[in-house]
């Protein structure tokens, strides 16, 4: 169900971009990458932050449900269309800008706040 390779390959670009942090901790923030951010941004808008390559912080409202997306958006052959350029960057539909964005995990700032239904 999960793609090991890749989480591997992301534990390991994690950990020599943070030497100081055990290899065991890269890992576990690889699977989350993999299994709960991926899930969250599954099932509804989530507002979550990271560095842009130019330093400067980017809060995003992304999904990766694509219930969400325009149907002119979605790539023609589904979820597998939607893959990265390398292992460590990780992609998702901006609603504001409605296009497709990605960013590097190693820039993941965290969670600004899921979005709830106010009813």
């Amino acid at each position: 169900m999960y793609n090991k390779k890749r989480i591997m390959t992301r534990a390991h670009i994690l950990h020599k971009h943070r030497p100081d942090h055990t290899f065991g901790s890269m890992l576990y923030y690889a699977w989350y990458f993999e299994r709960d951010f991926r899930r969250l941004l599954s099932s509804q808008p989530v507002r979550f932050s990271y560095f842009k390559r130019d330093g400067s912080v980017r809060e995003a409202l992304g999904t990766l449900n694509f219930d969400l997306i325009p149907s002119d958006k979605i790539p023609l052959s589904g979820a597998s269309d939607v893959r990265p350029k390398s292992e460590s960057v990780f992609p998702y539909y901006d609603l504001v800008r409605c296009a497709w964005r990605s960013f590097d995990i190693r820039n993941f700032i965290g969670f600004v706040e899921p979005l709830r239904d106010a009813g």
